[in-house]
């Protein structure tokens, strides 16, 4: 199973808008979502425009093998540019628990190396047991945990340093 990274191309951000209702899917429970009158998310699509307008923001498909498993949102974080910020991360459901997700991650942070953040809800235990094995893998436990306040949602934010290989 080779996991990899592909930056995604204006030509195929419909396919990310379609895989984006899977990801506000698994938010919902956190975020007590719900579904319009056509069974689907509101989301507003146009929050993804700034990944093709600005070269501080780069959106990447996770491949296994030649398959989509999902997606990766990377930016620099608006109130600390120097900050690499994970803005959305997802692995399909078929994909999860084999370590997909640690190996994005991994590659990620090994393209950009650096100050990094995650940010996760302050109600998704599971995300940050997650986060946190993937980010040990990495750094060890060379990372600060802290519990803040983000625009309005109260986050569990973990920043960690990674260096070039």
């Amino acid at each position: 199973m080779e996991v990899s990274l592909v930056e995604i191309d204006l030509s195929s951000r419909p396919v990310l808008e379609n895989l984006f209702q899977y990801y506000v899917y698994d938010m919902s429970g956190f975020l007590a979502l719900s579904t319009n009158e056509m069974g689907q998310y509101n989301v507003n699509h146009s929050q993804l425009d700034i990944y093709w307008q600005r070269d501080d923001h780069t959106p990447f498909f996770i491949y296994v093998d030649s398959e989509i498993a999902g997606f990766a949102l990377i930016r620099r974080y608006p109130t600390q540019l120097s900050t690499y910020d994970i803005e959305q991360f997802f692995v399909l459901k078929a994909f999860k628990g084999k370590g997909v997700g640690k190996k994005a991650l991994k590659l990620l942070t090994t393209q950009f190396s650096g100050e990094w953040q995650v940010r996760v809800l302050v109600e998704n235990s599971d995300g940050l047991q997650f986060w946190l094995s993937a980010i040990t893998n990495i750094v060890e436990q060379e990372y600060v945990l802290s519990q803040e306040l983000d625009i309005d949602l109260m986050m569990h934010f973990i920043r960690f340093t990674t260096s070039e290989k």
